[in-house]
């Protein structure tokens, strides 16, 4: 039995709502006996891009390079499927989006949930970068070059009752400027929350007493256009 039919037969699929153009489903296992070693017992997430098979490939190898490099708080690969297209599986993050969570929730925990995801971008931006092969920072605006996201928004963070979990949507992780992340967290924080709580955000950076407004507007600018 291949790979994609074992999940397809001993796992219940539910499709998720995804902000990119692929296709996302939890998979949890639903067999009557044990799972063997070829099937996790945890909850999986199964992703394609129906219409760019190398997208598939591209986040895949992506996750295999963090988890090779020790990379925390991100999704841990599991395996990728190739026929008829491409399916990546990895072990979901458990907790839900973060800009799902803080819809409903009072401003005291908006605040320090917004102070957690600084520190883990924070956290994220001191890997080292010295071995990383995925470059983004060909323009000269990418002059303080650290690891990051690249699509770094709320519904990208996920959090678990109020502590962040981690990451997903790993396909444009790379070394480029950080404030390009900032930049998109920024421009999120101000649509979902209101301008006002972006200063709790960079509080968890630690970015708010060197923080550089001109250059913040200008990431502004690009990751609008």
């Amino acid at each position: 039995m291949h790979t994609f039919e074992i999940y397809e037969e001993y796992y219940d699929w539910t499709p998720l709502s995804s902000t990119s153009d692929a296709r996302v489903h939890l998979l949890e296992y639903g067999g009557e006996d044990p799972p063997n070693v070829y099937q996790p017992k945890e909850p999986l997430v199964a992703k394609s891009y129906p219409d760019d098979v190398k997208s598939t490939r591209r986040e895949y190898k992506r996750l295999l390079w963090m988890e090779m490099n020790k990379v925390n708080g991100v999704p841990k690969p599991v395996t990728l499927y190739e026929e008829d297209g491409a399916y990546m599986f990895y072990l979901a993050l458990p907790g839900i989006d973060a800009g799902a969570f803080l819809k409903r929730q009072q401003p005291g925990t908006i605040i320090s949930t917004l102070r957690q995801i600084g520190r883990y971008l924070s956290f994220l931006h001191k890997q080292n970068i010295d071995e990383c092969p995925f470059i983004y920072s060909e323009d000269s605006i990418h002059t303080d070059l650290a690891f990051t996201h690249g699509d770094f928004n709320l519904s990208n963070v996920i959090v678990n009752e109020n502590y962040i979990t981690g990451s997903v949507d790993m396909g444009s992780v790379g070394v480029r400027d950080r404030y390009f992340d900032l930049a998109v967290m920024t421009l999120d924080i101000r649509k979902t929350l209101g301008s006002e709580y972006v200063q709790y955000f960079y509080e968890g950076y630690r970015i708010k007493d060197h923080f550089d407004a001109q250059k913040m507007e200008q990431f502004v600018r690009v990751v609008e256009a």
